[in-house]
């Protein structure tokens, strides 16, 4: 299995479908059980043996920065950037262009809860595997139009994405007869740096990591997807946030 020893924490999101709970704490800083979903997004980066992280913040970043600090309690070294303006998930990302260099790397989303903390590990034996310039964690949805829906083949190469499709637009996206979206979980080599600066905007005039991935797939670069061994919730509605702190309390009283 490949090295890799840095990630970067996307936390700059407004958390607008948790309103009006996110206008007194950043998402990220939301508990699941008894730890704010971040320091979980920690302890996977963890046992994936990542101790170098880099945590994107944007409003309300004091209070990110101030629980997390370091990162000596926790284990780890963390840095910290400022997305001044929320121009989306492919801008975030590119700011951590200087702190990985031009080595492979970790991208998570810092509202996401995966269980068991060890379920990254299969999505970097993969990357690590296939030479692929990006693997994605894959989950499956029942809704596909909240997500990004990647569809793979027998031998888990990423043959299409679409972003938030209808049902009908997502109909010919099932792989297997699932619908599978990016579980909040990347890991890419370096060159998705050259890929943001070519991806085109958006709505709102953002940059979006999925449209920057696509990029590279259909400019012939290999992407790969590794369904998820465990269990992950998007923490961003509150439907969400219940089902994973009912899992995490059930888990602490056993």
């Amino acid at each position: 299995m490949c090295l890799i020893r840095k990630a970067v924490v996307l936390a700059a999101g407004k958390g607008s479908r948790l309103l009006p709970l996110t206008l007194a704490v950043p998402k990220e800083m939301i508990r699941v059980g008894v730890k704010p979903v971040i320091e979980h997004v920690i302890e996977v980066l963890k046992a994936g043996g990542i101790k170098e992280i880099l945590v994107i913040v944007g409003r309300n970043k004091e209070a990110i920065m101030n629980y997390l600090g370091s990162g000596e309690r926790l284990g780890v070294e963390i840095y910290y950037r400022i997305q001044e303006k929320p121009k989306g998930s492919a801008h975030a990302t590119f700011l951590g262009k200087e702190f990985v260099g031009g080595e492979d790397f970790v991208l998570v989303y810092g509202d996401n809860y995966f269980k068991p903390y060890d379920a990254i590990k299969s999505v970097l034996k993969l990357h690590s595997e296939s030479g692929a310039s990006v693997t994605v964690l894959l989950h499956p949805v029942e809704d596909p139009s909240r997500f990004g829906v990647v569809k793979i083949d027998r031998d888990g190469r990423v043959v299409g994405i679409v972003e938030k499709p209808s049902i009908e637009q997502a109909e010919v996206f099932k792989s297997d007869g699932k619908f599978l979206n990016i579980a909040g979980l990347l890991v890419l080599k370096s060159e998705i740096f050259g890929a943001i600066t070519k991806t085109k905007r958006g709505i709102n005039n953002e940059v979006w990591l999925t449209d920057s991935v696509e990029y590279l797939r259909k400019n012939g670069k290999k992407v790969y997807g590794c369904e998820c061994l465990g269990t992950r919730y998007d923490i961003g509605t509150f439907e969400s946030l219940k089902e994973a702190d009912r899992m995490e309390q059930k888990e602490n009283d056993q």
